[in-house]
């Protein structure tokens, strides 16, 4: 007689798929964690075919981790469930997620709760891969461990993962790396350095002008005989120029400085907006878990 894992026979041949948009709401609901929380767990919402877990979607749970005690948001999250099966009715609790390393005592009493729900709930393990790290995804099943008839506890198994994605998703992600690259792109060219050079360009421009007015002057006066070539030049610059009385260049003018103003204000407004709602969600849940 030994040590026997009676699960561990129909859970090896178990998958799991997960789509693309699960993993951007966790990065999601880390970077707007709690100051000093180390890590954040959500529920998972899917459905299972043939033996594949489809984790289509999740959402955030509010919950407090200590040395002591661990506690769930239990009324946030079957609120939350509700609203989402609204929406999409086939789906269902399949398991949850949380950030960190590895898997660690708490996590065991969130399965059991996660348990509740779904006969083999799934745990999803996202390391974000902070510091020299590199990112990583993993996912778990629990099984039980028994000696005979005996059982000693249960212990978490690793499953295969698969990150899986359709024509929406491949569009949505080459649109982020498009984003992405683009702002990365923006962000080295624009640098304080470059702010500078144009600020030095713009005082060579006007030192040029008034060069080129002073030597207008001294040809009139005949102090300095014409040079035909650099006649010719502030010709060309002179015809380049829009021709338009100084009444509508300044009406123009003001109105392009109007305009760029107005979408300044309206991007102020909106950045207050959305920080003024983080506010509003940060305390409804603080109020929630009181």
């Amino acid at each position: 007689m030994g040590l026997t894992d009676k699960s561990a026979l129909h859970l090896h041949k178990q998958r799991c798929d997960l789509h693309p948009v699960v993993l951007f709401s966790i990065i999601d609901h880390y970077s707007r964690r709690e100051g000093g929380q180390e890590r954040v767990i959500g529920t998972l919402l899917g459905y299972e075919v043939e033996g594949v877990v489809q984790i289509c979607s999740c959402f955030p749970v509010p919950h407090t981790e200590t040395e002591e005690q661990v506690a769930v948001n239990t009324d946030f999250h079957a609120t939350m469930l509700h609203l989402h099966q609204r929406v999409h009715p086939k789906q269902k609790v399949v398991g949850w997620y949380s950030t960190g390393e590895e898997v660690n005592d708490s996590s065991m009493l969130f399965h059991d709760f996660y348990g509740q729900d779904v006969e083999r709930p799934v745990h999803l393990l996202l390391d974000l891969g902070l510091g020299e790290r590199r990112m990583s995804c993993k996912a778990f099943v629990s099984s039980n461990l028994a000696f005979g008839e005996m059982c000693l506890g249960t212990v978490f198994e690793e499953m295969s993962l698969i990150i899986v994605n359709n024509e929406s998703d491949r569009v949505g992600i080459d649109t982020l790396l498009k984003a992405s690259g683009e702002a990365s792109h923006a962000a080295n060219n624009t640098s304080p350095q470059d702010v500078d050079s144009l600020e030095i360009t713009i005082k060579k421009l006007l030192r040029t002008l008034d060069g080129g007015m002073e030597y207008v002057d001294k040809v009139k006066s005949g102090v300095v005989t014409a040079d035909h070539s650099v006649i010719g030049l502030m010709q060309e610059m002179m015809a380049a120029a829009p021709r338009l009385p100084a009444s509508n260049f300044d009406a123009m003018f003001n109105s392009q400085v109007q305009d760029m103003l107005m979408v300044v204000y309206l991007a102020n407004l909106t950045r207050t907006q959305l920080a003024l709602a983080e506010k509003l969600q940060a305390v409804t849940i603080s109020a929630a878990n009181e």
